[in-house]
């Protein structure tokens, strides 16, 4: 089986970038017009939760654009399909940029889905070390004459998503890939025979090292795995997987090695599994800052703010129960959360959410008695010049003015009886 699994020509995967994004700063639509839409079809997960990924359903939280690679490569100033090169510790490593996925949320969090392909997990280690603010990796394409040049990663997704108006997630100097979430998958052309197979080459990949490695220091508390069931035809299993915090690894059997096939697969039912977790995640941090620069008095910002926070707690969570009527899929689904701490996340936010709303009722309590102490002015005011003008006319001493004058005071003070003790 070790030799089978050494003939997968390459692996494949996703760099998941978190950005934030201001809807004042650019609408909609233009973040819309992007490459292709990018609906969410499998059947893994159920009616409900792919509704939530339709822009024109009511129960949408967000909606997802594919980025052809072609648009990529010339962004890039790649001549050669999308080669690319990184160069790390003295190594170099070749790679592939294939399509993107842009997904935009509601909640201002968006996420920049890179495709890549590479030949061994030394390559995406040098691009790619979650966690690590600083980093040694150098990357280069291949421009028309072949010639090899230096390029940015940083300046690139700048100028790809500043015209957007999308952001890095957290401010400051920090890399784009430093919150960069690991998805990455390899294939074997034969199925397994044991868990542990599976359990130690997914743990690799979460390593970052090459799958036929040694498994070592295997206690890390984040680490959740998830495999098929057994195939009764077979005797075998075809896939499993390994959730962490950061990363999640599979590990696929495929006889044709294809791994283009695999990466749409990957695309179309994994994907949006992952995101919705991240989604959820990334949400709570976002708004957690919304609130905390906040603007005391600003009414209008605090409703709005106040309105999608009710919306997110009602509306833009989902239950692994309610995700798929397949046991795996809730079950990685349920660790993507675990071990990223979602419930805990979203239960500060529903706090914070209280506090809130105690403010805004704080707010309008004080801006209603300021009115109320306003109107009470003004009707003495108008009190005391009604009283003026009614003396200077019973000074006159016209009869039928003192008769109208004690007949409308007798009356409102019947009506003025009748209320108070209907009260």
């Amino acid at each position: 089986m070790n030799d089978a699994k050494q003939a997968s020509p390459a692996f494949g995967g996703f760099l998941i970038l978190p950005l934030k994004y201001d809807p004042d700063r650019l609408g909609r639509a233009r973040l819309e017009a992007l490459g292709e839409p990018a609906p969410v079809t499998t059947a893994d997960v159920n009616e409900n939760i792919k509704a939530m990924f339709d822009p024109a359903s009511p129960a949408s939280v967000g909606w997802g654009r594919v980025l052809p690679r072609q648009a990529l490569w010339a962004s890039l100033g790649c001549g050669r399909a999308g080669a690319l090169k990184v160069r790390s510790g003295g190594r170099e490593f070749d790679f592939s940029l294939e399509e993107a996925r842009l997904y935009v949320f509601n909640t201002r969090v968006a996420f920049l889905c890179l495709s890549l392909t590479f030949p061994s997990m030394e390559t995406l280690a040098a691009i790619c070390n979650p966690g690590w603010a600083s980093s040694s990796a150098a990357f280069f394409r291949l421009d028309e004459a072949g010639q090899s040049r230096a390029f940015s990663l940083e300046g690139w997704l700048d100028g790809l998503l500043g015209p957007l108006g999308l952001q890095k997630f957290f401010d400051g100097p920090s890399s784009y890939l430093l919150d960069a979430y690991v998805y990455t998958f390899t294939l074997a052309p034969e199925w397994f025979d044991t868990l542990e197979e599976m359990r130690a080459i997914t743990f690799n990949l979460h390593k970052m090292v090459e799958p036929d490695a040694p498994m070592e220091d295997a206690a890390e508390e984040d680490i959740r795995y998830v495999f098929a069931a057994r195939n009764r035809d077979k005797n075998a299993y075809r896939w499993g997987c390994c959730v962490a915090s950061q990363t999640i690894s599979y590990v696929v059997a495929d006889p044709a090695l294809d791994l283009a096939a695999q990466l749409a697969v990957q695309a179309e039912d994994g994907l949006p599994v992952v995101l919705l977790a991240l989604y959820e995640k990334y949400t709570c941090l976002r708004f957690t800052e919304l609130m905390a620069r906040l603007k005391k008095g600003r009414m209008k910002e605090l409703r709005e703010l106040k309105n999608l926070l009710l919306n997110f707690r009602a509306f833009g969570t989902a239950a692994p129960a309610n995700l798929s009527r397949w046991h795996n899929v809730k079950q990685i689904f349920a660790n993507l959360l675990a071990v990223n701490d979602v419930e805990a996340a979203v239960a500060d936010v529903s706090a914070k959410l209280d506090i809130l709303a105690a403010h805004q009722q704080e707010l309008e309590h004080a801006r209603s008695e300021t009115v109320i102490n306003l109107i009470t002015l003004f009707g003495i005011v108008s009190i005391l010049a009604s009283v003026l003008s009614i003396v200077q006319i019973l000074s006159d001493g016209n009869t039928l003015i003192w008769a109208s004058t004690i007949l409308t005071t007798g009356l409102l003070a019947l009506a003025t009886a009748f209320a108070l003790r209907r009260r």
